[in-house]
């Protein structure tokens, strides 16, 4: 079994994903089981087999942003179309750290929107620093997004191109690389990224 599984693991392509702009990244799942069936488009999707309900995170590579004297500047940004939904979703921030079973905003150091409409995060001594409630909820059909803005290191999250009235909601770690992310929850749920340059919220009002 075990060897088998190791075959498929080989076998399996990672997202690349480019953007023409600033978010030249790709998702690719850096778990040891084949948790999430990829191919080379930017669908992402939870395939741990109908019995078992297993917890499986995705995260893209880290954005190298450019900088001035005063730090990073620029705005990481993906949206998010749910294809199929199966249970919890979470989409969001992280760092290299968190495990790849772990879910957004439960895990240290991330930040998550979940698709029952809750906003958290924990800070790296695994505290919870921020929660908002009662935020939009998503499902099949809808598209999401979560962005970081350096200039204010400032988290939001937007739903069909709309922003959520969220507010204080900072990274911690000004020097770490962060990661675009979405936690599916159970199998079948299925994802599509778009890292850009067409998206359905008007960046410019960030600047």
């Amino acid at each position: 079994m075990r060897e088998n599984q190791n075959a498929m693991a080989k076998k399996m392509s990672g997202i690349e994903a480019k953007l023409e702009q600033q978010n030249k990244n790709g998702i690719r799942d850096n778990h040891k089981e084949p948790s999430l069936m990829k191919n080379n488009s930017t669908l992402a999707r939870n395939a741990t087999g109908e019995r078992f309900h297993r917890v499986r995170s995705c995260r893209a590579t880290p954005i190298q942003m450019p900088s001035s004297a005063a730090g990073r500047i620029g705005i990481i940004y993906t949206e998010y179309r749910i294809l199929t939904q199966n249970g919890p979703l979470y989409i969001g921030l992280s760092t290299k750290e968190m495990a790849l079973d772990r879910i957004l905003g439960y895990a240290r150091v991330s930040y998550g929107y979940s698709s029952y409409g809750v906003i958290e995060s924990k800070n790296v001594n695994g505290n919870y620093a921020n929660i908002w409630e009662n935020v939009p909820s998503f499902e099949s059909g809808d598209v999401v997004g979560c962005g970081l803005n350096w200039a204010t290191r400032q988290v939001f999250f937007t739903k069909h191109g709309q922003r959520l009235n969220i507010t204080n909601f900072y990274v911690d770690e000004e020097t770490a690389d962060f990661y675009p992310t979405v936690t599916l929850y159970r199998h079948g749920t299925v994802v599509e990224a778009n890292f850009g340059p067409n998206f359905k919220c008007d960046l410019s009002t960030e600047f």
